[in-house]
């Protein structure tokens, strides 16, 4: 797998929670300039989570740890 490359996940259950069940820290939701939704996430560890939704209609999630 290269950086940046979409790897589509067709069962979930396969996927391990990567992601904790309650996060505290800086949330935002919206809808970018196309329409399309968005969420971000950045929560007090450093956790950083965006979920969008591609021309596609591809589902997206980056997920980064900051500094």
């Amino acid at each position: 797998m290269k950086k940046n490359e979409i790897v589509p996940i067709e069962d979930s259950s396969s996927f391990p929670d990567v992601l904790p069940k309650r996060r505290r820290g800086f949330f935002e939701e919206g809808t970018d300039k196309l329409g399309r939704p968005f969420e971000k996430k950045l929560d007090e560890d450093g956790l950083y989570t965006k979920k969008e939704i591609l021309k596609d209609g591809t589902r997206k999630l980056t997920i980064k740890k900051k500094p």
